[in-house]
């Protein structure tokens, strides 16, 4: 390999581990963001992946499986997600029904109090800011690619774990 390809393949990896680096930012801000609905009027002492779960009924607004919500968010263990469905159920914002050997849960009128509250919250004070950064890029377009990276990183996760 020539030096300049190895300065280029030094460069691709340099640019990879800013890449991870800057989603590491990102995800640790985005549940800094969600843990604040845990100091919500409707409901307290969520953690952030009670407000993720909350959220996700209250926007597919239908009956999920625990297991459509881990699958939904990527979660490996089962044994958080049911946890935080029980907590959520318990404090009145989700109810579960059991249908056959499944247990379905959908966001009831507390839940759907709560998700309001975030939108509020969101279009005070996040919101802005992302109108002016639309204006740099496309949000549709950053969600697909994030998707495609996503994806691109689940795959690599399961050669890794596969060789």
């Amino acid at each position: 390999m020539s030096k300049k390809e190895t300065a280029a393949k030094s460069s691709e990896g340099e640019q990879l581990s800013e890449l991870e680096l800057t989603l590491t930012v990102l995800w640790n801000s985005v549940r800094r963001w969600m843990s604040q609905r845990s100091n919500s009027k409707v409901a307290g002492g969520l953690s952030d992946l009670d407000v993720f779960l909350l959220h996700l009924l209250v926007y597919r607004n239908r009956a999920l499986r625990g297991i459509d919500l881990a699958f939904a968010l990527s979660i490996d263990d089962m044994h958080l997600v049911s946890y935080s469905l029980k907590k959520l159920a318990r404090l009145g914002l989700a109810s579960s029904k059991k249908i056959g050997k499944e247990v379905f849960y959908e966001a009831t009128e507390k839940g759907h109090s709560h998700y309001q509250e975030f939108l509020n919250d969101r279009k005070k004070y996040l919101e802005p800011t992302l109108q002016v950064l639309s204006r740099e890029f496309n949000l549709e377009a950053l969600t697909g690619s994030l998707r495609m990276l996503s994806s691109a990183y689940e795959q690599a996760a399961r050669s890794a774990a596969s060789s």
